[in-house]
């Protein structure tokens, strides 16, 4: 995975790559968006850091295609034993039953002993929530 690395993740810390990805997606796409980061952010091991910002980038992306949504909230929050991407919409939300997509970003994030879950309903927009261990990049020196 560390090969994949994003490049805005060689130049910054996920708190601002994952508001700058946010910033830019809300100047293409129209829709208000909104980061905040809770507690104190550490720099975390390449492949947690990688599995957030590829959520954030997917999950922007779905909004974009198929949410109609006027508001996105990012939020990341560092706790201590876990960093958590939290990603709510104001969008058309949908069946999560019925749809049974985003493997490919819950594999990523269980690669690196996470979680990933999806709570919508139609007609009340969506959240999405990735959870990863927090493993500081010191812990593997």
């Amino acid at each position: 995975m560390q090969a994949l690395r994003p490049e805005p993740l060689e130049h910054a810390h996920l708190p601002n790559a994952v508001r700058d990805l946010a910033k830019r997606w809300a100047e293409t796409s129209g829709v208000a968006v909104r980061t905040d980061t809770t507690s104190d952010p550490r720099p975390l091991l390449p492949d947690c850091e990688v599995a957030l910002f590829r959520v954030a980038q997917e999950a922007l992306a779905n909004v974009a295609k198929h949410a109609s949504a006027s508001t996105v909230v990012l939020t990341l929050s560092y706790m201590d034993d876990v960093v958590v991407l939290a990603v709510r919409d104001d969008g058309a939300g949908f069946s999560p039953e019925a749809h049974r997509s985003g493997f490919g970003l819950a594999a990523m994030v269980r690669r690196v002993s996470g979680t990933l879950a999806v709570e919508s309903a139609p007609g009340e927009g969506t959240a999405l929530s990735a959870r990863v261990p927090a493993i500081p990049v010191e812990a593997t020196a």
